[in-house]
């Protein structure tokens, strides 16, 4: 049996801003702005997981589009699966006490923001650039 879990992280784009919110201080990555993020549950389709995380963590409904890249994730715990989602109705809002504070932003704002992981901006400029971001 595998020790490493399955999550995914959700990535949600308006134009040239992405969906990003700081990790509260009791999660894991505490303190990063990074996107909206959960475990699969077993059982669970990873698109299905998305939907629920959106619910749970942003208050609205989201579409799965398409799995971008697989990475793991800097702890070795999990398998990060990264899903390009939209929005289907509502609009994002801190549901919980995952995250205190949510912002869409630009590549260049985020790269203004500490801490942030490098992957993310990557994966952001490669989807504003039309790269080929599967991993």
């Amino acid at each position: 049996m595998s020790d490493i879990l399955d999550g995914v992280i959700i990535v949600l784009q308006r134009g040239e801003r992405f969906l990003v919110g700081r990790r509260a201080a009791h999660k894991p990555a505490a303190g990063y702005w990074t996107q909206v993020s959960g475990k699969v549950e077993p059982g669970e389709a990873q698109a299905d997981t998305v939907s629920r995380e959106a619910r749970e963590e942003l208050g609205c409904e989201v579409r799965a589009l398409e799995k971008l890249q697989q990475l793991p994730s800097h702890n070795g715990r999990y398998r990060l699966h990264y899903w390009r989602a939209e929005i289907v109705t509502g609009e994002p809002a801190i549901c919980n006490d995952e995250l205190t504070e949510l912002r869409w932003v630009t590549v260049q704002e985020l790269r203004g923001m500490a801490p942030v992981f490098e992957e993310d901006i990557a994966l952001f400029e490669g989807l504003l650039e039309g790269r080929q971001v599967r991993g």
